[in-house]
C-alpha cells in the first residue's frame, strides 16, 4: 500500500490543503494519505510522529500558498529560517531520506526563490512545482497530480473523477454485430502487429526510452569501482562524448548503470528498487522527479551505451 503524505502551513493554505487530501483519500484511501490535522492523535509527540511518517512515505506532496515561508512582523526573519519550524522539518527530512517530492502552488503562489531558503532546503528551488487553483479548474488539476503521484510511485490507474465522467446510455446491438466485432478485431490487430514490427525496425536509437525494470541485483565490486571514482562509472558522461573504446569491456550491467546514472545526475527518481538503492549510496544523488531533461551531448551518451548494450 502507498502511503502519501500532505505537507503545508496552517495559517497559509489549510483550507486548500484539507480539500487537496479529501480528493487524495478518496482515490488512494484513508489510510493512504498522511495528513497530520487528522493523522496525529492527542498526546503524541509531534516531531517523533512526523519523522516516522515521511520514513513511511513514498512520496510527499508539498502545498505551498502566498505565506508559505512564514512571513514575521517587522525585520525578524521569516518561520522558515527556524530550524524548529514545523514545515522545514518536513522538508528536512524529506530531503534527507531522499524522498519523492511533489510542490503545489496553491491560491496564486509562485515557488520561492532559492535565496528565500535555508541552506539545508535550498535543493527544493530546483522541484517542478504544478499548480491548483481552487475554482472549476481543481479537478483538472487533481487529475494530473494524481497522474504524477502514480508516475513516481510506478503505478497505473484511471486518475479521471468519476463524477465528471459522462454516463452513456447504449441501445441493444444488432444479433450481428458481435461476429463483425470479433472479426473487424482480428482484422486491427494483425494491422497493428505489422505495423508494430515495421517501425520497430524503424526506429531511430536516440527514440528508445529505456525502462528501469528487471535490472539484476548489483555485485559489490561494481559499486567500489564506482566509489573509486566518486559514485560514478563515467564521472565525466556529461562532459565529453563517450566512444566505443570508453565502453569496451564493460558488462551489460555495467553498462546499464553507466546509462542510468546519466539520468541520475540530473536528479531522476528511480521506481526500479534496485536502481534507486545503488545509487542513493552516493552523496551526489539527489532524485527529484521522474522525468529528467538531458543535455544534447549526455543524450548522445545515452544512446551510445543503449546501443553497447544491444549487442551484448
Amino acid at each position: 500500500m502507498a502511503m502519501i503524505m500532505v505537507s503545508y502551513r496552517r495559517a497559509d493554505a489549510q483550507d486548500m490543503a484539507g480539500r487537496i487530501a479529501d480528493y487524495l483519500i478518496a482515490k488512494y484511501g484513508e489510510k493512504s494519505v498522511f495528513f497530520d490535522v487528522d493523522s496525529i492523535p492527542t498526546g503524541v509527540n509531534y516531531h517523533t510522529r512526523i519523522e516516522g511518517a515521511i520514513v513511511k512515505c513514498d512520496v510527499m506532496v508539498v502545498v505551498i500558498g502566498r505565506g508559505w515561508l512564514g512571513k514575521n512582523p517587522g525585520k525578524k526573519p521569516p518561520r522558515i529560517c527556524d530550524p524548529g519550524d514545523p514545515v522545514r522539518v518536513e522538508i528536512e527530512t524529506a530531503l534527507r531520506h531522499k524522498k519523492p517530492i511533489l510542490p503545489l502552488l496553491v491560491n496564486g503562489s509562485t515557488m520561492p526563490e532559492e535565496s528565500d531558503l535555508p541552506d539545508t532546503m535550498r535543493d527544493l528551488h530546483s522541484y517542478n512545482a504544478a499548480k491548483v487553483d481552487s475554482g472549476s479548474d481543481f479537478r483538472i488539476h487533481m487529475r494530473r497530480l494524481i497522474d504524477s503521484i502514480n508516475e513516481t510511485l510506478g503505478t497505473t490507474g484511471a486518475s479521471d473523477d468519476p463524477s465528471m465522467l459522462p454516463k452513456p446510455t447504449r441501445a441493444p446491438a444488432p444479433p450481428w454485430l458481435p461476429r463483425l466485432a470479433i472479426y473487424g478485431a482480428g482484422a486491427l490487430i494483425a494491422i497493428a502487429v505489422g505495423l508494430g514490427v515495421f517501425f520497430e525496425w524503424r526506429k531511430p536509437v536516440h527514440s528508445v526510452t529505456p525502462p528501469n525494470a528487471a535490472t539484476p541485483a548489483i555485485p559489490p565490486e561494481i559499486t567500489a569501482r564506482a566509489k573509486e571514482h566518486g559514485g560514478f562509472i563515467f564521472p565525466d558522461s556529461d562532459q565529453r562524448l563517450l566512444g566505443e573504446q570508453d565502453l569496451k569491456g564493460l558488462s551489460p550491467l555495467e553498462l546499464r548503470i553507466a546509462r542510468n546514472e546519466i539520468f541520475a545526475r540530473r536528479g531522476r527518481f528511480f521506481v526500479d528498487r534496485i536502481l534507486a538503492d545503488y545509487f542513493s549510496q552516493f552523496s551526489w544523488y539527489h532524485p527529484r522527479q521522474v522525468e529528467v531533461e538531458l543535455s544534447p551531448l549526455e543524450t548522445t551518451n545515452v544512446n551510445t551505451i543503449k546501443m553497447a548494450e544491444d549487442r551484448k
